[in-house]
């Protein structure tokens, strides 16, 4: 009976480790997001050349500009951060009826397995990810729609997580 009840109690255990490991790796994409941003923005103050857009869309290939800025340097071609741009739509504060559209800087994060680079980020670190999304700003796509009830915040099936730059 004794054995019985260690078991039950490690079985126990190690589902809670795991969902707090979960927990821990969907805290570090999102720190590690933040970290990036941050850097991005004070690149592109430091570099008013950087607001070009290929300039940004650029760094997916080539992140060494930014290295500068980070503790950890990004390694060419080894990491899993996505420069994208993308469209925003709101709508016009002078005319509710009409809806403007503007290009936004986006930073995203492959969450996909990509050849032998790095293994797919496991569906219980999604789901984390998608329990803070709007609270935290994440979304799924590069097109965020901000004119309608609902936001295309990031949900547990998307293979990538974006935030605003800029």
């Amino acid at each position: 009976i004794v054995i019985i009840i260690i078991g039950i109690l490690a079985g126990a255990m190690m589902l809670v480790a795991g969902r707090s490991r979960d927990s821990a790796e969907a805290s570090k994409i999102i720190s590690d997001l933040r970290s990036v941003k941050a850097a991005a923005l004070i690149w592109l103050t430091e570099n008013p050349a950087g607001l070009a857009t290929s300039d940004w869309t650029g760094l997916e290939t080539n992140p060494t500009p930014l290295n500068s800025y980070l503790d950890k340097p990004l390694v060419k071609g080894k990491h899993r951060f996505l420069f994208k741009t993308g469209t925003m739509k709101t709508v016009d504060p002078t005319d509710s009826t009409k809806t403007i559209e503007s290009t936004v800087w986006l930073l995203g994060y492959d969450l996909k397995a990509s050849g032998t680079v790095y293994d797919a980020v496991r569906s219980g670190v999604k789901a984390n990810l998608a329990s803070q999304a709007e609270s935290v700003g994440l979304y799924g796509g590069t097109t965020i729609d901000m004119t309608g009830g609902s936001v295309d915040y990031f949900e547990s099936g998307d293979s990538e997580v974006y935030i605003i730059v800029q």
